[in-house]
């Protein structure tokens, strides 16, 4: 008998598709060791391989010709697809020849599962010829998605993004200034997310609404945390981009809803946690954001595939304005902070 170590499997963690790059996450084909390869009986062929993805990581819908059964060994994730559902230690995911399907990692420690093929070599066996073909995003998602991206781009360039990566070169008055006046729109967040929920009238959309919320709900109450539950400091500025997002929320179409609550305030998000979290690495606050808002960005993007309802120059108007009030709030919120520093600080 002998017991062969997970980790001493040999590992790939991408493969090239129609000369793209597409991460597949970490999987470890048990026929790339000698020892297993030998051991399965070359006319079962079953193919099976350790897959496991990080909290926010994702293996993106992909098709195969092969049947094909996923065994959640530990760990919480997400399956998208032709169906979308979540997974824990234990489930077996059945994939049918044909069926488009991935998987995304769930906080705190996404999950490790067992991939099984029964017939034929395994999808990744061959690196250099996997067995896969990645379901690109349609045309007009792509295209929102490279909108999206230069607006991301140039949010690292907020004076707020700038101001937390240097935080620590600040005096600790700009510090607590900056998480003083964060505290108030993390507080208003809480109402976004909330009047999502209330004005969402459209059934299918509905349950996104409610994830969302589900998975941010209290995190206010985080931030909080590392400021010793000081009261927030309150600015008219701040208050009023803050209540825009609350009233379009409220008003607006599904599409907007979609469009605010997860391209622009999950995408701001992800860069400025991202930012901060060398600074605030021991905070849950950072930690909870860190591995969430990049996959609370995809949910936006897999929410604008399955509808029809709209178009790149609708959803183009939607990002401007968002992001628009996203500049602002953001940059009121740096010059807030930096208004604490001491006179005599150069």
């Amino acid at each position: 008998m002998q017991v062969i170590e997970r980790d001493s499997l040999t590992e790939i963690t991408s493969v090239v598709v129609d000369e793209a790059v597409h991460n597949i996450g970490l999987l470890k084909d048990f026929h790339q060791n000698p020892t297993l390869k030998d051991f399965v009986p070359e006319l079962a062929r079953l193919s099976l391989s350790w897959v496991r993805l990080l909290p926010g990581e994702e293996l993106s819908v992909h098709e195969h010709p092969t049947k094909s059964m996923i065994i959640v060994a530990e760990g919480t994730g997400r399956a998208i697809g032709d169906i979308t559902r979540d997974i824990r230690s234990g489930d077996i995911v059945v994939v049918p020849p044909g069926s488009k399907h991935g998987f995304v990692g769930a906080a705190p420690s996404g999950f490790w599962a067992l991939s099984i093929q029964f017939e034929g070599d395994g999808l990744y066996e061959n690196p250099d010829t996997p067995r896969v073909a990645f379901v690109d995003d349609r045309p007009d998602v792509a295209a929102i998605r490279a909108e999206n991206d230069r607006h991301l781009h140039e949010y690292r360039n907020n004076a707020l993004v700038r101001l937390i990566g240097d935080i620590d070169s600040q005096p600790p008055e700009v510090r607590s200034g900056l998480l003083d006046h964060l505290q108030g729109w993390s507080d208003a967040f809480q109402r976004v997310i909330a009047a999502r929920v209330v004005g969402e009238n459209d059934s299918s959309a509905r349950p996104l609404a409610d994830e969302h919320l589900a998975e941010e709900l209290g995190h206010n109450v985080l931030l909080a945390e590392i400021r010793d539950n000081r009261p927030a400091q309150w600015d008219p500025v701040i208050a009023a981009a803050s209540s825009w997002f609350v009233d379009r929320m409220a008003s607006s179409s599904t599409m907007e809803r979609t469009v605010l609550s997860h391209l622009v305030l999950e995408g701001s998000g992800l860069v400025f946690h991202a930012a901060g979290l060398s600074s605030f690495s021991a905070s849950r606050y950072f930690q909870l954001h860190d591995s969430a808002d990049a996959e609370h960005l995809e949910m936006g993007y897999r929410a604008l595939a399955q509808r029809r309802d709209w178009t790149p120059a609708e959803v183009g108007e939607v990002l401007t304005k968002g992001w628009k009030m996203m500049h602002l709030l953001s940059d009121r919120i740096a010059e807030c902070a930096l208004r604490t520093a001491p006179a005599n600080h150069v």
